[in-house]
């Protein structure tokens, strides 16, 4: 019987103990995956947005009123500055109208002189007053020509010695006899026009027949006039409204013109966002829909839209994209929820908002 007893041989096969070193991150794969998320998230962040929302811009507004007279004006003290609060009836500003003819001197102890004429011969005063100016003006030209024609005559004999010893060009010899020429034209020329303007006062003068009589009255102007415009020419405008004075465009003592604003006056309550909304979103916006308003500090607030104009409302240039044609919007006001966010909504006076609306 064969014998199945053998002895087996040792295993050849040896392990190598070594420690192996983890694989290296593969950045590019890492770059990769996160280049694409955000692609993704702004791809999903946007088409929610556009599908479920709607987005306007906007601007908060006070309801304001400007005030401008129906005639030139000039201001001469102002009872209210910047930042004040005034109530109906209130002065705002003292001021003299053109035709008062109160544009006299002006006293640094705040009270004007005015001298008042018969309105018969005014327009002669006035015509008499530009002729006069335009007299002096010339004179100074005239005086200023002069000191340049002494100027060049005395460079002239310079000029011909270093034209001969070939220093200068000849073209600048000719050049300064040219500007004499000029100005002694010139010099003819206003010399002509001031006889004719003296010729044209004496002819005014002689068309006033009887004496000016005169009255020189004087009104106070540094605490707020109330003079009758009927005796002294000061009138005091007064406030039409409660509000803040949030501008005043002219100074005082400056001139007025009709078609000028002279002071912007905002009432305090109510204030709005006045919201502007693209056509194509007309369906899904109605009044009394309630609106998400985000400010440029990055808070939010809740507003309700009250009414909408009744035509497109061009876009305001801050909000319209430049080399494109004028936008036209759907406009609509929109109040806070509660008077609680008017001192919030207050900070961002004439500053632009986003205004977001779910769709359905």
């Amino acid at each position: 019987m064969k014998s199945v007893d053998f002895k087996r041989k040792d295993s050849v096969i040896r392990v190598v103990n070594e420690d192996f070193k983890k694989p290296k991150r593969n950045w590019d794969r890492i770059i990769y995956v996160v280049f694409l998320s955000l692609v993704a998230f702004f791809i999903g962040y946007y088409a929610i947005s556009k599908i479920f929302f709607i987005q306007a811009d906007g601007q908060v507004l006070f309801e304001n009123v400007s005030i401008r007279l129906t005639d030139d004006c000039r201001i001469l003290a102002y009872q209210r500055e910047e930042g004040d609060t005034v109530k109906v009836g209130d002065s705002l500003f003292t001021y003299t109208l053109d035709k008062d003819n109160l544009w006299g001197n002006l006293s640094l102890n705040g009270t004007v002189n005015a001298t008042s004429y018969d309105n018969e011969w005014d327009w002669i005063e006035k015509e008499k007053y530009a002729l006069m100016k335009k007299v002096a003006l010339n004179k100074i030209d005239i005086t200023e020509s002069t000191a340049l024609i002494t100027s060049y005559k005395s460079e002239i004999q310079r000029l011909q010695n270093e034209i001969v010893l070939d220093v200068l060009p000849k073209n600048r010899l000719d050049y300064v006899q040219n500007e004499i020429l000029r100005l002694n034209t010139t010099i003819a020329k206003l010399s002509s026009e001031n006889n004719q303007l003296y010729g044209l006062l004496k002819q005014l003068n002689s068309m006033i027949k009887e004496p000016r009589v005169k009255s020189t009255k004087t009104a106070s102007i540094g605490g707020g006039g109330t003079g009758d415009a009927d005796e002294n020419g000061i009138r005091v405008f007064y406030s039409p409204i409660d509000g803040t004075v949030t501008r005043i465009y002219t100074r005082q003592f400056e001139v007025a013109l009709k078609s000028e604003q002279i002071m912007a006056i905002h009432k305090n309550t109510p204030m709005y966002v006045k919201g502007f909304f693209e056509q194509a979103d007309l369906n899904y916006f109605h009044e009394g829909d309630l609106v998400n308003i985000e400010f440029p500090d990055g808070t939010d607030s809740k507003g309700i839209i009250k009414r909408f104009y009744y035509s497109t409302y061009p876009l305001p240039d801050e909000f319209q994209k430049r080399y494109e044609p004028t936008t036209r919007t759907i406009a609509a006001d929109i109040y806070p929820v509660n008077d609680n966010e008017y001192e919030h909504w207050r900070a961002f006076f004439k500053m632009g908002v986003s205004v977001t609306k779910f769709k359905y």
